[in-house]
């Protein structure tokens, strides 16, 4: 997105005020005129003092030796030559990361790399804002090993990208650190402006009360992702767990990747018990402007990563939540060598948006991916995340079997599970199906796409009542099969603050016959309320596969007539897919040689028709596909510079 257009509307968001709540049955400006603030929290306490060096991407269970980026696969990505290069990543909050730690140090202190705006805490002046939090949260995207300490548990699982940060508060509230604070239009607009369609990855690590994800505050941060699809929006569920229905917001909204803490340091193989979890409301605003709620109808959380016991970098100023100001406040030094052990949702987050951060970095970095502007989409990166996460203990998705005209299937209206969402990160196997697969379809036509591999992904766009075919190769029985369907909600962030539409798409796993039509329904992900289908389940036998990606109608839709997913305004989707393909035996050379010339004339390509990205359309679809800044400051593969 432009951020100049961002710039010339953000006077009526701050004229808005954003404010919460909103009205129970309409968004009335006039009403929201009057309420300019609001409070919000962090979504994680700091527990104990981590004692000396050593300690990032590790935990404080086993004296400080577990590698934490390594248990989550981030080895893959590194052996590549990605550990972020080519990629921005902001930590959006209450205050700013204190870049006085060694870890942090590489981040000058300049107007690119802190963004607020004046009206925030302390006239929006840098140093009041510095914050314990942020700085524990920030050091977990990006932190950076030194020459005084070279520890690689002080890496944060994307050293290489440009670590920036986004503060919001205009001032914190109770004794010090209890993590509440307040903001208004004006911190939150610019804080948005200044990393969405710069950054690749947004993490923000605090938290509201709205479960249907209905208010203004939601629509807005839920809008600037759908306006800039080339930024993923990583942020915490909350810790208030383990009830239903506690997602906090941003989290409970459409367009984030929400993700969960994990426990059990250091298995993590179950849910913390604190982290919030669905079933969630579903909501949206109408085209009359009331709101429409459906209870406990979907599953909020999109993934799960490590959330108690981590070590990472401490500030103990009294700046941000422990200001002077504040009752209790104490100082505990600058310490640029300090660390902390710390629970929370709020520091799943940013692992989480590390690894995304990694993906977006070989998505710009390694060939051929770096010359496919697809494969950096914000919905395709969160569908690989979570194809690749490992299932934890009791994982669900409430995936059933039915039997319908005669034809038995596994079926799930749930699609994830609603603790850990689709599981535990696990960038190993992402890296699998990201670089090793089948990297993307060209085009974005519909209808049947084509052979694609056992593995891999697409960025694809979907019309109304028109099924995209994959083509699977044979796969094994018995073995495992993944996919994940991800896309984003219509939200209006840039003229009324309002919804637009929600797709409805589902993808369904079939057995094809011998002349590759799809004949016996396997497997379908079906959930009505949700921006993201998951199927996990077990081949039942050595057969030739196909996906189908089906988009039956919208489960709302406010533009006039109806035009949502017609041809003119199709629905973006992001697609990937993990599958065991059968071995081929080995023939003579010179049969390889012929049946290798016969692939590549066999490949298809997927003609770009009618329901390309950038057809025309009505003029409130303007704001479908974003533009990336050219400001893109990252490090290269073989060094690390500091952030200018």
């Amino acid at each position: 997105m432009d951020r100049r257009g961002i710039a010339t509307r953000s006077a009526l968001l701050v004229a808005a005020a954003l404010s919460l709540p909103v009205p129970a049955t309409a968004l009335d400006r006039a009403q929201v005129l009057g309420q300019a603030t609001t409070s919000m929290w962090s979504d994680g306490p700091i527990v104990s003092d981590g004692g000396a060096a050593g300690g990032n991407a590790t935990t404080g269970v086993g004296g400080g030796t577990f590698d934490l980026n390594a248990f989550l696969g981030a080895s893959r990505y590194y052996n590549a030559g990605v550990n972020g290069q080519n990629t921005v990543a902001f930590n959006l909050e209450a205050g700013h990361f204190w870049n006085g730690h060694e870890t942090l140090a590489h981040v000058a202190s300049s107007p690119t790399n802190f963004v607020n705006a004046s009206s925030t805490f302390g006239s929006g002046s840098l140093a009041p804002l510095y914050d314990r939090h942020a700085t524990a949260v920030a050091m977990l995207i990006g932190g950076r090993p030194t020459a005084v300490n070279p520890d690689v548990r002080q890496q944060g699982l994307a050293p290489g990208t440009s670590l920036r940060s986004a503060a919001i508060a205009t001032g914190w509230v109770g004794s010090a650190y209890a993590l509440s604070f307040n903001i208004s239009g004006s911190t939150y607009v610019d804080a948005f402006a200044g990393s969405f369609g710069t950054a690749q990855v947004v993490n923000s690590s605090y938290g509201y009360s709205d479960p249907a994800g209905t208010n203004v505050f939601t629509i807005f941060s839920d809008g600037m992702a759908w306006a800039n699809p080339g930024t993923l929006y990583v942020v915490s569920a909350g810790n208030s767990g383990p009830s239903a229905n506690t997602v906090g917001a941003p989290g409970s909204g459409y367009n984030t990747l929400t993700v969960g803490a994990l426990g059990s340091a250091n298995a993590f193989n179950s849910p913390s018990g604190f982290s919030s979890r669905g079933p969630e409301d579903f909501g949206y605003v109408n085209a009359s402007g009331a709101v429409v709620t459906v209870a406990a109808a979907r599953a909020a959380v999109d993934l799960a990563a490590p959330g108690e016991s981590i070590r990472s970098a401490f500030y103990g100023g009294q700046t941000g939540g422990n200001d002077v100001s504040l009752a209790g406040s104490t100082n505990l030094g600058s310490n640029a060598a300090a660390y902390v052990d710390v629970n929370g949702t709020s520091f799943a987050a940013p692992i989480v948006a590390g690894g995304a951060t990694l993906v977006a970095s070989a998505a710009r970095s390694l060939a051929p991916l770096a010359a496919n502007p697809d494969a950096a989409q914000s919905v395709v990166v969160k569908s690989l995340l979570m194809t690749g996460a490992d299932k934890t203990a009791g994982w669900s998705n409430g995936q059933t079997s039915v039997t319908v005209g005669g034809t038995t299937y596994l079926t799930t209206t749930q699609a994830l599970d609603q603790a850990v969402g689709a599981g535990r990160m696990n960038l190993d196997a992402t890296f699998g199906v990201q670089v090793t697969g089948q990297t993307d379809v060209l085009g974005t036509g519909t209808g049947v796409i084509g052979s694609v591999l056992g593995t891999g992904w697409d960025y694809g766009t979907a019309v109304r009542t028109v099924s995209n075919d994959y083509l699977l190769p044979t796969l094994s029985g018995s073995t495992a099969f993944t996919a994940t369907l991800s896309w984003l909600r219509n939200r209006d962030a840039i003229t009324d603050l309002l919804d637009v539409a929600q797709a409805d798409l589902n993808i369904s796993l079939w057995q094809l016959d011998g002349s590759g039509a799809f004949t016996t329904l396997v497997a379908r992900s079906e959930s009505l309320y949700g921006t993201s289908e998951h199927l996990f389940l077990s081949l039942p036998a050595e057969a030739r596969y196909g996906l189908r990606v089906e988009y039956p109608f919208n489960t709302f839709d406010n533009t006039v007539g109806g035009v949502w997913g017609t041809a003119a305004n199709p629905q973006p989707y992001g697609l990937s897919w993990m599958g065991t393909v059968v071995p081929v035996p080995e023939p003579a050379t010179w049969v390889l040689a012929l049946a290798g010339a016969g692939a590549a004339l066999a490949v298809r390509r997927r003609r770009r028709g009618a329901g390309a990205q950038g057809g025309a359309g009505p003029d409130w679809d303007r704001r479908k596909v974003g533009s990336q800044s050219s400001d893109q400051a990252g490090a290269h593969c073989s060094s690390l510079p500091a952030s200018s």
